[in-house]
């Protein structure tokens, strides 16, 4: 797809939904915008305001909506320019600083005006305006503090070309007056911090949209340190690590002002986009409290006391300066570790406890994988698998554990293993289909892609589009289904990511063949189950293009109203009893009954969180209290119709017990086969290596590795009656692969 063929498509789907929903197209802009920056994570639960418009005294003041970046302590304001038009304006300079005014008048409304002027009471505006307030003005050791502010405008306009190389934080504009042009005036058009905060300020278009879709990361960042940041460059060492190894690797140590900078330019997004994920929902704060202590006391001790930070790149330049080797740009600069030393430093700076860093050095180690494609036989690329492994086993400050989300985990492997093989009855379409798991961002396009037309209609009617699950919005459904969560399902995604990371970390640890096709089937139903009520509110709502009478309206809490509507219901199950998992497969739908519920919660849940007693409605959502409360005082009853189809949990433990033997046999079937592929000669040749050099080998030792010998020779598994491995063939397998990993660990070995 070529650029207008995107901005054409583009239009389209939003004119579309508009139509379905009966909403503006500008409000489907909005929303498509704020999905996609959510899945580049580049924002994180974005809420909106809804505000229009607004005149104070004798300024205009806009926002349609806020985020807040908990990883570099941001506050982002953002402001849509949206035309309904095949070939809409350009989005001129002059258009850039009046959106910017509006931004800036509100927040300065919020900090310095009285917003209950300008909006009613029970308006949540004015609870949204305490939070930002609260925030914005915090004293300096409030952990909440906001320590910058970002401007965005999003639009689907493209760029004037004056824009393309200008400061859009430019602070004085000259001008010219009289015929000879000597008289020259200066205006201060824009401010470049606000309360001692820095300003930002960033575009997003319609290109900008069309190059991060059609990549397959987040956009690079580009550090170019002696043009940028005024250093001749970072000092470092090349390591010899040989070659055909896939990599280079260097040994740096980084001024801490740069790390600070860097990081203060580009925020979060140096910040590897699962790691931050991790990173976002909070730190060790006792670690932190300690990298503060020696930033701001022992500046010179830092590089002792600090363990340093890992680091990715795509590619990077040197230079030989005077004898020695300094990094002079780096490409797709990622830090997989570190990412709370990096932006303790950048607090110290904004905060200005230490603002010129002097004396801080950071060790860094910095891994130059250029090959971004290559990927095994799973789907996973060789840099993916990288990064996991720097994540995991690189000394940090906050270490990614097991329970990390990278696409490349074994269960989500596992999970679009099965996605692919486990179809749905035909009841929504006419033939079987599947639940494609996208565990890694766009894969399911760039299956696609070198598909002829005809072969992209088969894939399409085999795996719909509709049926597409990421593990983004697996993490939802599952927080808000299995986990029954509300809270945190209601504090974005980065929170379900990590309790979903926590739960299938612990399940996967204690037993992997708990990941199995009834549990495959079950992840689908609660996608239905989250679907389907999501589905409900807006097929229903009224707009102003589309009166309903309905009570929930365009621009409500859905968000909060769905994952606490499916909390509501299945908590109210009877004690002992669960929803009938297997029917709602069978169907692919949710039954009457269930949709009973569904029209009943929807309306009763909307009623108690906007309740919220002075707080924002969306603050309000997030507190486990406000689930605890709901849930033990809001009094309701499931229906007899309801009741009647639920099944018992001892049933489905059952159902779930067979499904853990199956695939654990399965399993060992294929584990076996795997091994014995190796062939004889290779497991003969243990025997060999391990004696010639004085290597003692058991007779246990001797025997299973002519046992699988054996079976590598003939090529067959013995298999009881039963269809199961016999525990001797097990035994076997067990005892040859502690010899093999004793002869690797002793060096004597690689592993074929």
């Amino acid at each position: 797809m070529d650029y207008q063929e995107y901005k054409d498509e583009f239009l389209d789907s939003l004119r579309t939904e508009s139509a379905i929903s009966g909403t503006d197209t500008e409000d489907e802009f909005l929303h498509h915008v704020l999905d996609l920056l959510v899945d580049f994570n580049e924002i994180d639960s974005p809420v909106l305001t809804g505000m229009g418009e607004k005149k104070a005294g004798s300024r205009l003041m806009r926002v349609d909506g806020y985020s807040f970046d908990e990883t570099e302590r941001s506050l982002i304001l953002f402001i849509s320019d949206f035309q309904d038009l095949r070939e809409p304006d350009k989005l001129t300079r002059s258009r850039v600083d009046e959106l910017y005014w509006r931004m800036f008048y509100f927040l300065d409304e919020v900090c310095n005006g009285n917003m209950k002027s300008y909006f009613d009471d029970s308006d949540d505006l004015l609870r949204i305006a305490a939070l930002l307030r609260k925030r914005v003005t915090a004293e300096k050791d409030d952990p909440d503090i906001v320590l910058k502010i970002k401007f965005w405008i999003f639009t689907n306009k493209e760029l004037d070309t004056r824009l393309l190389s200008a400061n859009l934080l430019e602070t004085t504009v000259r001008s010219t007056r009289g015929r000879k042009k000597k008289t020259t005036t200066t205006k201060r058009i824009k401010l470049e911090e606000y309360k001692g905060k820095p300003l930002e300020m960033a575009l997003w278009y319609p290109e900008r949209f069309f190059e991060m879709e059609n990549s397959n990361r987040n956009e690079p960042v580009v550090i170019d340190v002696p043009n940028d940041y005024n250093y001749a460059g970072i000092p470092c060492i090349k390591g010899d690590i040989g070659d055909n190894t896939g990599y280079e690797a260097y040994i740096a140590i980084i001024p801490g002002k740069l790390l600070a900078d860097i990081y203060l330019e580009h925020g979060s997004r140096v910040l590897e986009g699962n790691v931050r994920a991790f990173l976002g929902t909070g730190g060790n704060k006792s670690v932190n409290s300690g990298i503060r202590r020696t930033i701001n006391t022992e500046a010179t001790k830092f590089f002792t006391y600090n363990n340093g930070i890992a680091t990715t790149a795509s590619d990077v330049e040197t230079d030989v300066i005077d004898g020695k080797l300094y990094i002079t740009k780096i490409v797709d600069f990622q830090i997989i570790n570190g990412g709370q030393t990096t932006a303790t430093l950048a607090e110290a700076v904004l905060k200005k406890t230490n603002i010129g860093l002097e004396g801080i050095f950071v060790p860094m180690k910095l891994t130059v994988i250029e090959d971004r494609e290559t990927e095994n036989e799973n789907g996973i690329s060789d840099y993916d698998a990288m990064v996991q492994s720097i994540a995991k086993y690189a000394n940090s400050q906050n270490r990614v554990t097991a329970a990390d989300l990278f696409s490349n985990d074994p269960f989500h492997v596992r999970m679009e293993i099965m996605s692919k093989k486990i179809f749905a009855p035909p009841v929504r379409y006419p033939v079987p289909t599947g639940w494609y798991y996208e565990r890694a961002r766009k894969k399911y396009n760039q299956e696609q892609v070198k598909l002829s037309k005809d072969e992209q209609k088969r894939f399409q009617a085999k795996f719909p589009k509709s049926q597409v699950i990421t593990k983004e919005q697996l993490a939802m459904y599952h927080t808000a289904v299995f986990s029954v969560r509300p809270d945190i399902v209601s504090r974005g995604k980065n929170w379900a990511m990590k309790k979903f990371g926590e739960e299938i970390g612990e399940l996967y640890r204690k037993d992997k063949n708990s990941v199995n096709p009834f549990y495959f089937r079950k992840c689908v139903c609660a996608a239905i189950i989250y679907r389907t009520v999501d589905n409900y509110l807006e097929t229903h709502k009224d707009s102003a293009n589309r009166p309903t009478g309905f009570w929930y309206k365009t621009g409500g809490y859905k968000l909060n109203i769905v994952p606490y509507t499916i909390a509501k219901i299945l908590s109210s199950i009877p004690q002992g009893f669960t929803v009938n998992w297997e029917m709602i497969w069978s169907k692919q739908s949710l039954s009457p009954a269930f949709m009973n519920e569904i029209e009943i919660v929807t309306k009763m849940t909307n009623d108690f969180i906007c309740e919220s007693s002075g707080v924002i409605v969306t603050e309000y959502c997030k507190k486990q209290s406000t689930w605890e409360d709901y849930k033990a005082n809001v009094t309701y009853e499931l229906s007899s119709d309801f009741l009647s189809e639920l099944v018992s949990i001892d049933s489905v433990n059952e159902q779930e017990h067979y499904a853990r033997s199956d695939t654990k046999e399965e399993n060992n079937l294929q584990s076996i086969l795997d091994i014995i592929n190796r062939g004889a000669d290779y497991w003969l040749s243990l025997i060999k290596i391990a004696r010639d050099n004085h290597f003692s080998v058991s007779y246990q030792d001797t025997t299973a590795i002519q046992q699988l010998a054996d079976m590598a020779s003939s090529g067959k598994v013995p298999i009881t009656s039963a269809g199961k491995v016999p525990s001797k063939v097990t035994k076997a397998v067990q005892t040859a692969l502690a010899l093999e990993d004793k002869l690797v660990t002793e060096g004597l070995l690689k592993v074929k």
